[in-house]
């Protein structure tokens, strides 16, 4: 269980990012955090990992309290997720390989036949095994996701994988793709499936792979429910917000 209890966060000479923001949300769930740009769904992601500590409030992981834990304390919760950074975040300077097997000698203690067999299997899980040898200046957008969501996979078995803006600046068929891989990660029945958060403004990717939608206003929830009550929701701003998905019903 993921538990934020009137946290605020503020950047920036003191402007609120997030506003005494409270939700609860299981492991299992299948969630994206909409709003714009700036918005703090980055924020909201970094708090979940301790990589920032909120101004107030708290956070609990698991009924831990990680609010104020040191980086060594950290380590435990922060093991309970794998997360996708926006722009992949890959060593460029290793290829697709080592890349992968990077994560599992860090967060492994399997031996070196070991590791690389897996690399290759979860390579090959995400349709990426040919591409193994190749720099990340190689891959086209699409590989590097897929290369980046093999990394996050890599050496541990996550409750929950956060991705940051998966889809961004992807062609729609490579979006596709990846949101297709991200269903495909997350196939089961709660609660022991793997779940995830996915941080997005393009409302048309979260419907195809969320559950659950959470909207951002002024640092603060205004919409937080499934795809029946996006799709219904009376709020001026919401509807503006999700105009495509609107605009795609009309053409269905």
């Amino acid at each position: 269980m993921i538990e934020f209890q009137n946290v605020s966060i503020a950047f920036n000479n003191n402007h609120a990012v997030l506003h005494d923001l409270s939700f609860k949300a299981h492991f299992y769930e299948k969630i994206a955090i909409l709003g714009i740009s700036g918005g703090g769904k980055t924020t909201l992601l970094r708090l979940m990992l301790g990589l920032v500590q909120p101004d107030s409030g708290r956070i609990f992981i698991d009924g831990q309290d990680i609010t104020e834990l040191s980086e060594s304390e950290l380590r435990e919760s922060r093991m309970k997720f794998s997360i996708v950074f926006q722009e992949g975040a890959l060593f460029d300077s290793l290829n697709v390989r080592e890349n992968v097997v990077f994560c599992f000698r860090e967060y492994s203690n399997l031996s070196q036949e070991e590791i690389e067999k897996k690399a290759r299997e979860l390579l090959h899980k995400l349709g990426i095994e040919e591409a193994i040898d190749l720099m990340p200046e190689e891959l086209s957008g699409g590989m590097q996701r897929r290369v980046a969501i093999a990394r996050a996979l890599a050496g541990c078995n996550p409750k929950m994988v956060l991705y940051d803006e998966a889809t961004s600046g992807l062609d729609p068929l490579t979006a596709d793709n990846i949101c297709s891989l991200i269903t495909d990660l997350a196939k089961g029945e709660p609660p022991e499936r793997t779940g995830f958060i996915i941080v997005t403004h393009k409302v048309t990717d979260a419907v195809k792979v969320a559950e659950r939608f959470i909207y951002l206003r002024n640092g603060e929830i205004a919409f937080d429910g499934d795809i029946g009550a996006l799709r219904n929701t009376e709020d001026p701003e919401l509807r503006a917000f999700t105009g495509e998905l609107h605009l795609s019903e009309k053409h269905l």
